[in-house]
C-alpha cells in the first residue's frame, strides 16, 4: 500500500471519526437542564435572545484561542532558546522543526477558549446570563461541550504537554571544535569532534518505505568510531542545505564533500 493510498485513507476517516465523537458525545454526555427551577425557555425563544450575543461570544473565543496560542507557542519557544543558552557559546545552532511548538497551543486554544471566554463574561457579567448561554449552546448541541472539552483537555491536551515538554532541551551546538547535540527528553548530550569525521555527505532527503524520496535536505557526517551525524534529524524540511551550514560543517571538518539522494544511500564504513 503507497504513501498516497494510506494519506487518502486517513483523510477519509477523519469526517467519520469527527461525527463519532458527536454521537458518543450525545449519548454518554447529554446536554444539561437549566438549573433555574420554574423558568422554561424554548430553543426558539433562546436563539432570538442570543441572536447577537453568539456573534460576541464567537470573536471573543477567536481573540482568546489566538492569545492562548501564541502565547502559549512564545512561551515554549523561549525555554528551547534558554537550554541553547545553557550550553554555553557556540558558532551556529540546530533548532528543532518550527511545527513542533504548535501543536500543544492550537489544542490548548481549542479545547480552552470555549471555558475561558464564559469564566471571563461570568466575571463582567451577569452569570445568570451566562448558565443561560451555556444551556442554549449545549442544548443546539445535543450534548455538554463543556464536560466534552474538559476531557479532551485531560486525554489529548495534556498528553502533547508531556511530549512536547520533553522535547524543549532540543538542539544541536556547532562549536569550534566539535558538535553537542542535545536529544529527546532526557537522553543527554552527544559529542562530535570534527576531528573524527571521516566523510561529509550532503543529502537531498530520505526514503519513505516504498522507496520515494521525500525532500529534507542536510548534511551527513560519518566518524571513525562509526557514529553518524545527519543535519536532517533536527532541520525543517528544506529542499537545499543551508549554504552557511554547509561552509563551516566542510571547514569545521577539512574533507571533500560527497552527495547522495538519501542518508540511506550511504554506505557505512
Amino acid at each position: 500500500m503507497t504513501s498516497n493510498v494510506v494519506d487518502s485513507l486517513v483523510r477519509a476517516s477523519i469526517p467519520a471519526l469527527v461525527l463519532s465523537v458527536f454521537a458518543l458525545a450525545r449519548r454518554y454526555f447529554p446536554a444539561k437542564a437549566l438549573q433555574e427551577p420554574g423558568t422554561a425557555y424554548s430553543l426558539e425563544e433562546l436563539s432570538a435572545r442570543f441572536a447577537f450575543t453568539q456573534w460576541l461570544v464567537g470573536i471573543s473565543m477567536l481573540l482568546i484561542g489566538v492569545a492562548i496560542a501564541w502565547g502559549s507557542h512564545s512561551i515554549l519557544v523561549s525555554l528551547n532558546r534558554l537550554f541553547v543558552g545553557l550550553d554555553g557559546p557556540s558558532d551556529l545552532v540546530l533548532l528543532p522543526q518550527t511545527a513542533i511548538w504548535w501543536f500543544l497551543p492550537g489544542f490548548a486554544a481549542l479545547t480552552l477558549a470555549w471555558e475561558i471566554t464564559l469564566g471571563a463574561w461570568s466575571l463582567i457579567g451577569d452569570k445568570k446570563e451566562v448558565a443561560l448561554y451555556n444551556y442554549w449552546s449545549t442544548a443546539k448541541a445535543g450534548f455538554d461541550a463543556t464536560r466534552v472539552l474538559r476531557i479532551m483537555a485531560i486525554v489529548i491536551v495534556l498528553p502533547i504537554a508531556i511530549l512536547t515538554a520533553l522535547a524543549l532541551p532540543e538542539h544541536v551546538a556547532l562549536g569550534r571544535e566539535e558538535i553537542r547535540a542535545r536529544g529527546y527528553g532526557l537522553s543527554g548530550v552527544r559529542t562530535y569532534r570534527y576531528s573524527d569525521a571521516r566523510r561529509i555527505t550532503v543529502i537531498d532527503g530520505f526514503r519513505n518505505r516504498d522507496g520515494t524520496l521525500v525532500k529534507r535536505a542536510g548534511v551527513v557526517l560519518d566518524f571513525s568510531d562509526g557514529r553518524r551525524w545527519s543535519s536532517a534529524d533536527i532541520s525543517d524540511f528544506k529542499p537545499t542545505v543551508d549554504p552557511k551550514l554547509f561552509d563551516f560543517l566542510q571547514t569545521s571538518v577539512g574533507l571533500q564533500p560527497q552527495y547522495a539522494d538519501a542518508e540511506s544511500d550511504i554506505p557505512h564504513e
